[in-house]
């Protein structure tokens, strides 16, 4: 049929309402998949939030790690200035010349024909091959190698003696503080030299280890 040129061609009214329904149903992909990437990320993120939490480990188990640690930790001595088996600590005058003493010494020996618990306190360290001698006969002292105080205990009292100069005290009374337990002896010895008028005085602290 020949088309009359008078009339013209009027495009339909639905045209344009078809072609914005196909360009909103492919704007539909794209917003569904822009939707999925942001869950996609939220997942993620929420993912990498928890495994964070995670790996940070409870209050309780870091202060319980905490504790185990300072445990390992060396223990630091219960009184400061306390002494250790072998120690002494104080000095002993005599005529006037003043002698700090640092070492202790202790055994089971004869004194007076009495079996007697001696004690040696010494300015000087003994060597361990020579210790058992001095207690039984104190060739050091003697000799003037070491000077010091030498202690006899027995059930009647103490008895000591200055080395060098030779002088000797005794008394019924034991030392202060003294005592002996697990193989220790300790004890104070406190004496301001009333009977010498102050020429011999004596004002000292020691544990000693009772040699076997």
């Amino acid at each position: 049929m020949k088309r009359n040129p008078a009339e013209s061609v009027i495009p339909s009214r639905g045209s344009p309402n078809k072609a914005q329904g196909v360009k909103s149903n492919m704007n539909r992909p794209l917003a569904c998949g822009l939707c999925l990437a942001v869950a996609v990320t939220a997942a993620c993120s929420s993912k990498q939030t928890r495994t964070a939490q995670t790996n940070q480990p409870p209050a309780t188990e870091a202060k319980s790690s905490r504790a185990k640690a300072d445990a390992t930790q060396p223990t630091p001595a219960a009184t400061a200035g306390e002494l250790q088996p072998g120690q002494a600590s104080g000095t002993y005058t005599a005529k006037g010349e003043v002698v700090e003493l640092k070492y202790a010494y202790a055994g089971r020996a004869e004194r007076f024909g009495t079996d007697s618990l001696v004690i040696l306190l010494t300015d000087k360290p003994i060597p361990a091959d020579a210790v058992a001698e001095e207690l039984k006969s104190t060739p050091l002292l003697e000799g003037e190698k070491i000077r010091g105080l030498e202690y006899a205990i027995d059930e009647n009292g103490v008895w000591v003696r200055y080395h060098p100069s030779q002088y000797q005290e005794s008394g019924s009374n034991k030392l202060k503080d003294y005592k002996v337990e697990n193989g220790i002896v300790r004890g104070t010895d406190d004496n301001s030299g009333d009977l010498s008028d102050g020429k011999y005085a004596r004002k000292v602290k020691f544990v000693a280890a009772i040699a076997k």
